[in-house]
């Protein structure tokens, strides 16, 4: 994808799929926060949930990349989390949730499949307006 595509909004005030990248980051940094019992306020970028990009400073290819890779660090630390569960674990409550950690871990699957369908759908409105 180029910057140009992951930075274009299918109408005014909705998300591109650089926020969804990042907003996708962000919910794999809360679950590993829950399925450790970690501190808050460790997540890379200052705010929470979702992040305006492109914004000041964010507008080349290389601050993509930079977000792409935290992307991709932050599954990695989600899914390592996850393989060291326990199973008599799973019926345990998430730290800071009132659901357990089967269904957190169920749901941060299910949040990643939305959203990349959300993606899939912006990439097809994008190429069809730009033809």
């Amino acid at each position: 994808m180029n910057i140009e595509q992951v930075s274009w909004r299918p109408a005014k005030g909705k998300h591109n799929i650089w926020e969804l990248t990042l907003h996708a980051a962000y919910w794999k940094y809360i679950v590993r926060r829950r399925l450790l019992n970690e501190e808050k306020g460790s997540f890379q970028l200052p705010g929470s949930n979702f992040f305006e990009r492109p914004a000041e400073g964010y507008v080349d290819k290389k601050a993509w990349d930079k977000d792409v890779k935290l992307l991709v660090e932050t599954h990695k630390s989600l899914r390592a989390a996850i393989a060291n569960l326990k199973p008599k674990s799973l019926t345990g409550t998430a730290s800071g949730s009132k659901y357990t950690i089967l269904q957190t871990v169920n749901g941060i699957a299910a949040h990643d499949l939305y959203h990349a369908g959300q993606i899939q759908l912006i990439k097809r409105l994008y190429q069809a307006q730009n033809k």
